[in-house]
């Protein structure tokens, strides 16, 4: 897990790494059984929250995935969908958001290399590597 500046959410949220992001994803095709026996080998109690929504009592396996793995209380299945790492850019070497996306070609926060993306449409990381060192 790592706290990471969310677009959406517009502000720091617990990120899924690569493999807490398959748990969360195996919770959500398995059910409550894999959400239990990852509690158990963490050696946590796991107590299920009380969610109102019908949509998130059916996909409430990977919120309490989520919730196993980050502390956080959350009650919407489409954020813990975008609240994944991978899904985005190393941090802006201005700013220090992090790009929106991988093939970001500037910074949305700050707008560092949007001066040159009519020229080169590549990915500001390939554009301007010596920024990302």
């Amino acid at each position: 897990m790592k706290m990471l500046w969310c677009w959406r959410c517009r502000q720091e949220m617990p990120m899924l790494e690569t493999a807490e992001a398959a748990l969360a994803q195996r919770a959500y095709s398995g059910g409550m059984p894999v959400v239990e026996a990852e509690a158990r080998r963490r050696g946590r109690v796991f107590v299920p929250m009380q969610l109102d929504s019908l949509v998130a009592r059916r996909q409430q396996p990977m919120l309490e995935m989520y919730r196993l793995l980050t502390g956080f209380d959350e009650t919407n299945p489409n954020a813990v969908w975008h609240h994944e790492v991978d899904q985005y850019g190393p941090p802006c070497p201005r700013c220090q958001k992090p790009l929106r996306t991988p093939e970001a070609r500037f910074c949305a926060a700050c707008g560092l290399g949007q001066e040159d993306v009519e020229t080169d449409s590549l990915p500001l990381t390939q554009r301007r590597p010596e920024l990302f060192v």
